[in-house]
This record gives C-alpha cells, structure tokens and sequence, in this order.
C-alpha cells in the first residue's frame, strides 16, 4: 500500500511519473477495506491461501508505517519550497535517494517472483479444492497483490473493483440474511472509500451517511427490477466446490456423523403450513441409501447413481391419492446450498415440482439434477403409513445380502446363531436391539478409534460409538443372518419454531434441521411388510429417537464445537434463545421470498398482479414497469435532492462566503457573477466603509482558502478564522441602520 503526491510516488515501484494523490487516511481506508472483505470468505480459503494473504497484509501494513516519515519529509520539502530554492534542490537529491531506497524494498522482480509461486501453488492444489474455491484463492491473491502496485489512478480504481469481486464472491458460498447484511454493510464502506478520494475535505462517516442514502434511493429500482425482471438460467455451470461441501457423503464410515454432529450449521428447513408436524421419532429425513459394505466403509451402489428416466411423481412409488384412507402430509423443503445433489424427503414420497430439476430414485430418494449452489425449495407430499417396496427384486436382494466374507468373524458367528434361534426376521432384529439395551454400550461424539474401521473391536471391546457404528454393525448382521438389510443416512427431528409449546407441532411454523441433527438408521426387508426401519440408536440412547439430544450429550457437542459461538451455549439463555429463534424466522422468510425467489414464483405473482395472458402482454407488461420506476427515480432525484446536491457541492468556507453575499444583497450590494472577490471588496469598501476591514478579511480568507494548496490541518484553521470573520461580519451588520 502506497502513498502518492501530485508528481512523484513515495514509495511506488520504478521511475514511473505519477498523477495523482492517495492520502494517508485514504491509503489505511484502502487496507481495511482489504482486510474487511477478506474476513468475509476467509473460512472458504485453504490455511496456507489465508496465510500468504497475512503475510502480505501485514507487510502492506508496515510500508503504510515508514511511509509517516515520507509524508513528513514531504511536507517540509513544500515548506522549503517557499522559503530557499537551494534548500528545495537539496531535498530533492535526498527525496530521489529515498525513493530509490524504497524501491529496493518493493521490488517488482520480487513481486513478480511472489506472484508467480502463488500462482503455481494455486495451479498445484486445485485438483484438491476444486476449481472454483481456485479461482476463489486466484482473486483474492490477486487482489492482495494488486495493493503493491499503485503507480496511477486506473491502479487505485482497479483494486477497489477487484475488492468488490471478492465481497460479491463471498456470496456464492453463504446467502443468509445475516451474511447478506454484512456484506451490504461492507458494500457501503468499499464505496465510500472512493467517495473519500474524491471528497477528502469531508469526514469518512459523512461519506459512509451519503453512500448509505445513494443505495437507499436505489433500493426502490433494485425492487422493482427484482419482481419483475425475467429469472433467466444461468449460462453456465456453476463449478464443483470440494472443500465447501457440506453436510453428508456418499462414503460414509464409522465416526463420520459424529465429525459432522460437531456442527450447528443450517441445513435444511421444512414448512408443514398449517399441518400436524409429525412426531419427532417420525421425522426421519432421507437422504441416501447406501448398500455396498467393503468391510471398511459404506457407500451407494453405482445403479443408485443413475436416473430412472422419470419424474418423481411417475417413479417407483405411486399412490391413489382418491383413497380417502390416505391423507398427504403436504410440505416444502428449502435447502441450503450444500455443493452436492441429494435432497430430503420422509419417505415414502412424492414430489409436484415436475420439470424443475428433482428426480427421484428407486431407494425413494431424490435428487437435483444439479449441484446446489443457492439455496433451493420444493413442495413434498409423503404417505408415513404406507410401505417402502413390498416387492424385492432377486437383484436387489443379492446386493443386500452381499458382505466382505471373514471381514468381522465373531459378527459372523453371532448371525449364525441368531438365525440359528430366531427363524423370524424382526424378531432376530429385536434380539439385537436387545443385547444393545442391555449390555453395557454408550452412545458418544468421541468413539474410540477402530483398527480398519473393524465392526468386530466395537461391538465386542469398545462398545461405544455414534449412530453409524451401530447402524453399520446391525445392517452387518442382518445380512450375514440372511436378512437383506441397509444403511440409511439423512437427518433425525429438527428444530420447531412457531409454536409458544416446543412439545406441540400443531401451530403454523417450520422445522430447522441443522447438520448436528445428521443420522444414520438401517433397514431390513420383512415379507409383506417391505422395507422396515431399525434404529439401533434408540437401543442404546432412546432419548436421541423420541426427542432430541440428551443433556450428556449437548454437553459433549458444545465441548467439541470449534465454532466460535455455539448454537447450544444460546439455547441455555432463555431471552437469548428467544431472539435467535426470533432472527431465525426473518432468515427463513428472507431464503423462501428473496434467495428462493425463481422464475416459477415470479410468474405466480405476475400472474396473481394481472391475470392469465400472453407472453409478450407480460414482457410489454414489464418494459412499461421498468420505464416508470426508471422516470419517477429520476424525477425523484432531481427534485427532492437539488438543493441537497447544490449544498454538498459547496464546501463550508463557500457556504460561509454565499450567506455574506446574501446578508449584502438584502442591503440592496449585489455581487455581479463576472466580477472578482478582490473587485466586490472594494466595491464594498466603497458603499460600507463600516464593512470595509471585516469584509476585506472574510474575503481575503475566502481567497486564500479557495485558491491555495494546503494541507487539512491548514484548511481547518483557516476556516475557523472565516466563520470568525463572517460572525463579526453580521455584528457589524446590525449595527447598520
């Protein structure tokens, strides 16, 4: 970061001439707005990215310090000006050596060397993160850079765009309500850094005021053209972002859900309208099926990946909704953007958003057809009381009864023996659930660690684990049993907000399900029945199945929260718990009518506004709209804003200098507008000789401050000596008869 005089650069790089002026209040301005919006998609930057963008801030940070030095040495070079012409040339033999002092500093070879390492890091790790998260690190390296080559003004306005490219970047991965306002909040300080380049006799906070009134006037037009201005697709794919997945894989081992209940991340919400929310040990949301077990890890069959070629209302699974036995539970889903495919549903379900990029799966899943990179809703309507499946292909049955032979022997052995005693499948799954209860097994965030992830070390020596050890060791020996079976992941409950009793889901209101909430279930098939959920979590914690997390629990979660509030130390704090509810409610209905906004509701409400009718009768619709807001901002501008306007073109010695001018005009001394401010003094030297010393001042003053280059300590005197001349003035004034 770089400081800069009218003719020749402080501290820029090379001999290159120079032709224009960045202060040093402007300068630090600058490197906070870097810092700032730098802060806002650091947690999206790997460490050693966020690193090198450190080490340059603070050697930024250290030039901006030397450079006070420089500045004094400026300012005495002008004061030498004044005085001694050889004391001038001298100056500037030492200026000339200083500046190439600071060149060795910032050299461009070593800038160019920086660069170039950066880059190739970059080029090095994005097989790792993605090509988008490496783009993300080419910005902002680019963007920290960029601060180490002021040398004109098209450098300055360059680094203010590529740091409102980083800000606006930032919303790609998060677009809460919360993070929204913030960088809106950041959006106004970038600009009223470039308005203070260009105002610096006025105060930053006056310049921050200003900016926020430009954007609130414009609000209105960004309203309007968010209603009615046609949601076109994007024309490209948005690139896949590895390291911002989040929330459940597709491999899932031992001890993964248990990384993930670490977090208080939103999820999903769900909105029942006003429908019964089911009970809590009913909301088990789906999200992937996983049935290949290599004795290590669990994932989804290559089938599952495929589509089946139809929608999701046209799937597998059909029901007769004319049945009056079968009553819909009808609600809708809005999922926060997660960089994968998978949806959630409580199976069985079906879906209405046909032709809107949800298909659904054989497992009676569903998926977007598209990676999730915004936040996306979609209506659901499940059948709880019907079964999963009462047909089981002879495919499908090989695949669930498929496991890794001598993997987990002593599992193996039990199986033997169980179907041995238990011919009937639930019953045999029961004995399991059984022996859970009833031995000594612990239900933790932190199981101990599993040599190759064995089933075997777990369900006979450590016997403590999460959901998935004990999903994966019961879906284990179901199978070696002869019972198809399978893993489930999704999530478990959620969070009601709407309703004063958080016992009763009767009220209007939705269900926050946050990444804690993430589970893993199993599922055995049972002739006639179909697919049948097992949880053998609620074997060992019943708590965690029927109502949430235990107290033992939370309090492992928040000690092992590396977030820095935790979601948990909140809800122990009734009025602060209050409020986060309170913020959550405004988050949901920000997500489902501003960042959910699609094409889909926008015709909804065009055609609420005007009815069934053409196309081109919209789109006319829209231009005239368009034309209209555009007219009454403008005249909106020009007429509540002119004399506004006039006054901010006028700094406060102009100010001072027009109300003489008018005191003089009411005494019938009209200031011509060709005549000089030396002319008019002694015009009115002439007329009012009482007026003749005060007056000569003011002007005297009025000129130098108008027509002389000095500093802001020298502006601020002077003009606390004009306000002085003009308060003697009107004494003087009215004294006059």
């Amino acid at each position: 970061m770089i400081f800069f005089n009218k003719k020749t650069s402080l501290g820029s790089i090379g001999t290159a001439k120079v032709n224009f002026y960045l202060s040093r209040q402007n300068t630090w301005l600058l490197w906070l707005c870097q810092c700032l919006n730098i802060a806002v998609i650091a947690l999206e930057l790997s460490t050693w990215m966020l690193a090198i963008i450190l080490l340059s801030l603070a050697w930024q940070a250290l030039l901006l310090h030397n450079s006070r030095d420089r500045e004094k040495t400026r300012k005495k070079e002008t004061t030498a000006n004044h005085s001694s012409q050889r004391q001038h040339n001298h100056l500037q033999k030492q200026k000339q050596k200083q500046k190439q002092k600071q060149a060795t500093i910032v050299s461009p070879i070593i800038l160019g060397i920086f660069a170039l390492l950066g880059c190739l890091v970059i080029a090095i790790t994005a097989r790792e993160v993605g090509i988008l998260v490496s783009m993300v690190h080419l910005l902002c390296f680019s963007y920290v850079l960029k601060a180490f080559e002021l040398k004109a003004r098209r450098d300055f306005y360059q680094l203010l765009l590529l740091g409102l490219f980083v800000l606006v970047t930032s919303l790609i991965f998060r677009q809460d309500l919360l993070f929204s306002f913030i960088t809106l909040t950041l959006l106004v300080i970038n600009l009223s850094v470039l308005l203070q380049f260009f105002s610096s006799e006025k105060t930053f906070a006056r310049d921050i005021k200003v900016m926020t009134i430009i954007l609130g006037q414009s609000a209105m037009l960004a309203v309007v053209l968010f209603l009615v201005f046609p949601r076109l697709s994007p024309f490209w794919q948005m690139p896949r972002a590895k390291s911002a997945e989040t929330g459940l894989s597709d491999t899932v081992k031992p001890g993964d859900i248990a990384n993930l209940s670490r977090s208080t991340k939103l999820a999903f919400r769900a909105d029942f309208g006003q429908q019964s929310i089911p009970n809590y040990s009913q909301l088990y949301w789906r999200a992937m099926v996983l049935e290949d077990y290599d004795g290590r890890q669990w994932t989804r069959i290559k089938a599952a990946h495929k589509n089946t070629g139809k929608q999701a209302t046209s799937s597998t699974f059909s029901v007769n909704i004319n049945d009056s036995d079968i009553v819909p539970l009808n609600y809708q889903v809005t999922i926060e953007p997660s960089f994968q495919k998978y949806l959630f549903a409580l199976a069985p379900a079906i879906t209405s958003n046909e032709g809107y990029g949800i298909r659904a799966k054989n497992d009676y899943t569903f998926m977007s057809s598209k990676i999730i990179t915004q936040a996306k809703s979609y209506q659901l309507s499940s059948f709880l009381s019907l079964p999963l499946s009462l047909v089981l292909s002879e495919h499908s049955r090989t695949v669930n009864l498929n496991y890794p032979q001598g993997s987990n022997p002593r599992l193996e052995q039990m199986a033997l023996q169980l179907k041995h005693i238990y011919p009937d499948a639930q019953a045999r799954a029961q004995a399991v659930l059984s022996r859970i209860n009833k031995q000594n097994y612990s239900y933790t965030l932190q199981p101990p660690l599993l040599l190759k992830n064995s089933l075997d070390q777990f369900f006979f020596d450590t016997q403590a684990g999460f959901c998935v050890h004990y999903a994966s060791a019961f879906t284990f020996i179901m199978r070696a049993s002869g019972i198809p079976a399978r893993l489930v992941t999704g999530y478990l409950g959620g969070e009601y907000n709407g309703s004063n009793n958080k016992d009763e889901y009767s009220e209007k209101g939705h269900l926050s399900i946050y990444q804690y909430d993430a589970h893993a279930w199993s599922e055995i098939w049972v002739q006639d029945k179909g697919w049948v959920r097992v949880d053998p979590t609620g074997a060992v914690d019943p708590e965690r199945v029927n109502s949430g997390w235990s107290n033992e629990l939370l309090q492992e979660q928040s000690k092992l929260n590396n977030e820095l509030f935790s979601l948990y130390q909140m809800k122990n704090i009734a009025w602060l718990n209050s409020l986060r509810l309170q913020f959550d409610i405004l988050d949901y209905q920000w997500t489902r009518w501003v960042i959910g906004f699609n094409s889909k509701k926008q015709y909804n409400l065009l055609k609420q506004w005007f009815g069934n009718m053409a196309s081109w009768k919209f789109a006319l619709i829209i231009a005239i709209v368009l034309v209209i807001s555009m007219v009454m901002l403008m005249l909106f501008l020009h007429f509540f804003n002119r004399s506004t306007l006039k006054k901010q073109r006028l700094s406060k010695w102009q100010l001072v200098y027009q109300k003489a001018l008018g005191k003089l005009a009411k005494q019938g001394i009209v200031k011509p507008v060709a005549m000089t401010v030396n002319d008019f003094s002694r015009q009115v030297r002439a007329q009012y000789p009482e007026l003749a010393l005060v007056f000569t001042r003011l002007s005297v003053s009025y000129s130098y401050l108008s027509y002389q280059v000095l500093s802001t300590d020298e502006q601020l005197k002077h003009t606390i000596k004009i306000q002085q001349h003009y308060r003697d003035f009107l004494q003087i004034l009215k004294k006059q008869p």
